[in-house]
């Protein structure tokens, strides 16, 4: 049984990686995938795509960090198939450097679209969950959320505060390349 057909599937983060992969896989299993990102210029090719294939897409050009272009990315959807059966929070970004370097507004932009954008597609689209009485939320993020990259890296301090993944048996951090700062106990 294949319980995606006819499913109206809205994806931030589309025009690549996992928000591209995850658009065409669904796509081929039949569900209607409404795409935002800001590359429209790739979101066109891929609706392109899955239009040529036979399948149903929709896609907006749109910015995570600015609530309104993501409220117009639910309006599409719902403009589109009439409703929204699930939200893939996708789009994010992750700045690999060592924490040293201090890239503040890189640390600004992540905590924009990965902790904000999510945010602002939840209150985009719970009201309509709520009105239809269903709907899903999925929020996905990549091992590059999990993965050390470099000592010291904005990734590892990022998912260790977050609490987003366990550290071994403990959940005590072991921020090795603060040490010598005397940054961590």
């Amino acid at each position: 049984m294949n319980n995606i057909e006819n499913k109206v599937v809205v994806i931030t983060g589309a025009s690549s990686g996992l928000g591209e992969a995850t658009a065409r896989l669904l796509a081929k299993k039949g569900a209607k995938v409404v795409l935002g990102a800001r590359r429209t210029e790739k979101l066109q090719a891929i609706v392109h795509d899955i239009r040529a294939e036979g399948g149903q897409a929709e896609f907006i050009g749109m910015d995570i960090t600015k609530p309104q272009e993501v409220q117009a990315l639910i309006e599409k959807a719902l403009s589109a198939f009439g409703q929204i059966d699930v939200l893939v929070n996708n789009a994010g970004l992750m700045s690999i450097a060592p924490l040293s370097e201090l890239k503040v507004d890189e640390w600004d932009r992540m905590i924009d679209i990965n902790i904000k954008g999510v945010l602002y597609g939840i209150a985009a689209t719970l009201p309509v969950f709520q009105k239809q009485n269903f709907g899903h939320f999925i929020n996905l993020a990549s091992v590059a959320g999990i993965k050390v990259f470099s000592p010291g890296g904005t990734v590892l301090i990022y998912a260790e505060l977050s609490g987003d993944f366990p550290l071994g048996d403990s959940r005590q951090p072991t921020y090795k390349s603060l040490r010598p700062f005397d940054l961590v106990s």
